[in-house]
């Protein structure tokens, strides 16, 4: 991931790092084999990806999966 982007977004959306990479939903839905809505739904933390499809697009936007924001554990601790 780059610095400027992990500087930029402590608690990195989906959708910054694609704006940053200048691509669309489309473009990313269609590079990682998925529907746009599907897309779409994993962007807008609706859906949570599979870990094969979550990792495509963390390669595809260049970040690390564990700073992304729509997936992390929000549960309480018991």
């Amino acid at each position: 991931m780059s610095k400027r982007i992990k500087e930029s977004f402590p608690d990195l959306k989906l959708k910054d790092a694609r704006i940053e990479k200048k691509l669309s939903q489309e473009k990313i839905s269609r590079i990682i084999n998925v529907s746009l809505k599907h897309y779409q739904n994993i962007e807008y933390g609706i859906t949570v990806p599979t870990v094969t499809i979550a990792l495509h697009i963390c390669e595809v936007l260049d970040i690390d999966p564990r700073e992304v924001d729509e997936w992390k554990d929000r549960r309480e601790p018991n």
